[in-house]
């Protein structure tokens, strides 16, 4: 069975333009401002028109603790509404750099894209939008994708965090020790050992 390919957002299709004083950063702030305020209110109906009908969201670990992609209006309302009282999502800042402008990587195809960063009481996230404009002069998300940077209480091991007891001819036996659990048990099983499986627990080792 074929899956049916998703439409490119073109200028076309969205029977839109792009103006020619576009001040693309004002857009992207007021966008970014009514989704912040949408979402610690925690009113996934108003967090949903500020999308196309057709546009996705896809989070990884931040706010779902999965791999997860939501395909239309539907679908992502009934994820806000599931996981918004739960994960509080706060902290919401727009990042004001180059990233933060128009790009038209053909004619008909045009978006705003927008990086900005979040919290949730266990972790330290981050997110990308890309906006499209509309018939009515809108300009709405095609895709948000949020994504867990950090762990909350659990810092990476890295720079002066890193363990800088020499371990040249001990790692054989430490990772023995560490296979067979002699001296605690697993903390988290992870089932599959995927590409994404490999990744996620090479993370969580880095992690104190």
């Amino acid at each position: 069975m074929s899956l049916p390919e998703p439409a490119l957002p073109t200028l076309q299709k969205l029977k839109a333009t792009i103006p020619a004083n576009l001040d693309a950063k004002a857009v992207a702030k007021a966008w970014f401002t009514a989704f912040t305020q949408s979402i610690e209110a925690g009113d996934p109906q108003s967090v949903a028109k500020l999308f196309v009908d057709d546009g996705y969201w896809r989070d990884m670990l931040a706010l779902t603790w999965d791999f997860r992609t939501f395909s239309g209006l539907p679908k992502i309302t009934q994820f806000l509404a599931d996981r918004l009282g739960s994960v509080r999502p706060s902290a919401f800042a727009l990042r004001d750099d180059a990233y933060l402008a128009l790009q038209q990587p053909y004619p008909d195809l045009a978006w705003i894209n927008l990086f900005f960063d979040f919290e949730t009481p266990t972790g330290i996230a981050s997110g990308i939008a890309r906006l499209v404009p509309t018939a009515n002069g809108e300009w709405k998300a095609h895709t948000v994708y949020t994504n867990l940077e950090d762990l909350k209480g659990f810092p990476e091991k890295i720079g002066p965090l890193r363990d800088a007891t020499p371990n040249h001819i001990k790692w054989a036996s430490e990772r023995k020790k560490e296979v067979e659990f002699v001296d605690k048990s697993p903390v988290v099983l992870i089932v599959g050992g995927g590409q994404s499986g490999l990744e996620v627990a090479a993370r969580l080792k880095a992690l104190d």
